[in-house]
């Protein structure tokens, strides 16, 4: 039996070292293959920027670079030489452009262009300019690309001067209403960079309005005071629709003077008329004299 035992042992043993090489064999032969070959990527050159380029400024060449781009991610616009760039005559700068940002057709002018105004006007648009200080500009914080509203406050008159001094005192007469919503702001003053982030208290702001809104804008100025309401960046849809009056803050005040007007206008219509006279003037010598007599149509 011991006999018979060593022999299986010596067999086992031969036969685990045999499995053992023939595993290690073939690792290293898996190992020592050839990796599959990685797909090839043709690469090509596009122009980016080596400073910040903002609006109005000229495309110089110092201001340009030529990097490596892949063919396939060339995006549709670029330019992959300076030369082909400036090809055609110089250009400028439309929208903000970063360091290492590609210049594409979409942010450029075209050859010999100028940066106006209209370059930023989307089709069928109109720019219009409405007056502000730091309390109309929301303090300052009205931006290039800021959505707003324009807000028009204005004092709606009365009929009579009695009515008009009632209407005056319970606020009824002075009204605010939206005239035009969801306008993009083109300019703050004279800067259109769309990534200025600091407040800045200007004079003036330029909005992006239809033929529409750009004249109910210009017949706003004339009639009452502009003001902008800045709106939610991801608000959409209509504002509230309406006409807000004093009145409508002035609870049971405004309601008691409101009241008092009208029983005012209740007794002068109650009261019985008396006659009419008329002035009649006589003149004896150098004296004039003036009497008063009941009129010839009573």
């Amino acid at each position: 039996m011991i006999g018979i035992a060593a022999v299986f042992g010596a067999v086992s043993i031969f036969a685990a070292d045999l499995w053992i090489k023939s595993e290690a064999s073939a690792r290293t032969t898996e190992a020592a293959a050839p990796l599959p070959a990685a797909p090839e990527v043709e690469f090509n050159t596009i122009v980016v920027a080596t400073e910040p380029l903002r609006f109005g400024m000229p495309v110089d060449r110092a201001q340009l670079r030529e990097i490596p781009w892949p063919q396939e991610a060339l995006p549709q616009g670029s330019f992959s030489t300076i030369d082909a760039l400036l090809a055609e005559g110089s250009r400028v700068v439309l929208s903000p452009i970063e360091i290492n940002e590609p210049l594409l057709l979409a942010k450029l002018s075209g050859p010999n262009g100028r940066a106006t105004l209209s370059n930023l006007l989307s089709p069928g648009m109109r720019a219009v300019t409405i007056r502000t200080d730091e309390i109309a500009g929301v303090g300052g914080f009205v931006t290039p690309g800021d959505r707003v509203d324009v807000v028009l406050t204005r004092d709606a008159g009365a009929i009579t001067e009695v009515q008009k001094n009632a209407e005056g005192a319970a606020g009824s007469t002075i009204t605010t209403e939206i005239v035009v919503e969801n306008a993009k702001v083109l300019t703050v003053g004279q800067g259109a960079d769309t990534r200025q982030t600091s407040p800045q208290i200007v004079e003036s702001v330029t909005i992006e309005v239809d033929g529409e809104g750009a004249q109910k804008v210009a017949l706003a100025r004339t009639v009452g005071t502009l003001s902008l309401s800045l709106r939610s960046s991801s608000q959409g849809g209509a504002s509230l629709d309406g006409v807000t009056t004093i009145s409508a803050f002035g609870g049971s005040v405004a309601a008691g003077v409101a009241e008092a007007a009208g029983a005012l206008f209740e007794a002068a219509a109650e009261e019985p008329e008396g006659p009419k006279f008329t002035t009649v003037i006589v003149t004896r010598g150098t004296e004039p004299q003036s009497y008063q007599v009941v009129s010839p149509d009573e």
